[in-house]
């Protein structure tokens, strides 16, 4: 491992790119911490550009087997100790921090066709997020949908889904799937239902329990932020709008756990098939 000075520029460009979503959008790049997100970027197939580790844990058993599987051309940089609790997204570091390529979308933009098929045989979903704020919000619903099998998460507002946050609580599913950052949740939605998609919202109240909603062809999900729904030219433009009932003394789900909700029972429906 190569020593890397605290005053080298590098990383002061490392730290922007943690912190600035304008400087990961150019770089097209993501950060990845720890020594499992790292491993499944590797496993995933992810292009690593850069490989940062904590003098004080290059030691450890998971870290140094990640870094024997990195390619022979990334040699990593070793800073003091401490040096990753400044510059990372946690108060205290993993002991390692990567740069890797964003994967490219197969589904780019509103315009594109998305591809129709889904798990065991099923018609497929999508999963459309309008306004999502919290990044761990975010992450989980990535990780729900991937083990769920959805095409792709398109994420309209709200947190920027590049986020090192959202990556992490994604827990390697970012690489998993289609992640796609577009200005209009609407636009994707009448996308979608002109190609014969059908789009279902959930509401916390008024709309058809869940597992009786009528859900036909493949499935564009679109959920919104807990306080404001996905907006009402959204919910207009949905096909279906779903209801989880609760029988306790509790107003609505939290959206991570809500989304989590929905994609396994699209899920279980086409197992049920």
């Amino acid at each position: 491992m190569r020593p890397l000075s605290a005053r080298n520029p590098r990383l002061a460009q490392l730290s922007k790119l943690v912190k600035q979503p304008g400087e990961r959008d150019e770089r097209r790049a993501l950060v990845v911490e720890g020594p499992l997100l790292l491993g499944a970027a590797l496993d995933a197939g992810a292009n690593v550009r850069e490989v940062y580790v904590d003098e004080g844990a290059a030691d450890r058993t998971g870290i140094a087997a990640v870094l024997d599987r990195l390619p022979p051309s990334i040699e990593p940089w070793l800073l003091a100790r401490g040096a990753l609790d400044r510059i990372g997204d946690v108060a205290a570091s993993q002991g390692v921090l990567a740069v890797v390529d964003r994967p490219v979308p197969a589904w780019p933009s509103p315009e594109a066709s998305v591809r129709r098929g889904g798990p065991d045989g099923g018609p497929g979903f999508v999963l459309v997020l309008a306004g999502l704020q919290m990044p761990g919000n975010v992450g989980t619903l990535i990780r729900a949908a991937v083990a769920a099998g959805a095409q792709a998460v398109v994420c309209a507002g709200g947190v920027d889904p590049t986020s090192p946050k959202v990556v992490r609580a994604s827990a390697g599913a970012w690489f998993e799937t289609d992640v796609v950052t577009v200005p209009s949740a609407l636009r994707v939605v009448e996308r979608l239902r002109s190609e014969r998609w059908t789009a279902a919202t959930a509401v916390v109240r008024g709309g058809e329990p869940y597992d009786e909603a009528t859900l036909v062809g493949p499935i564009a999900l679109v959920l919104g932020s807990e306080a404001r729904g996905p907006g009402p030219e959204v919910e207009a433009a949905c096909d279906v709008r779903v209801t989880i009932p609760m029988v306790g003394p509790v107003e609505s789900l939290n959206v991570a756990m809500a989304g989590t909700v929905l994609c396994f029972e699209l899920l279980r429906r086409w197992r049920a098939r």
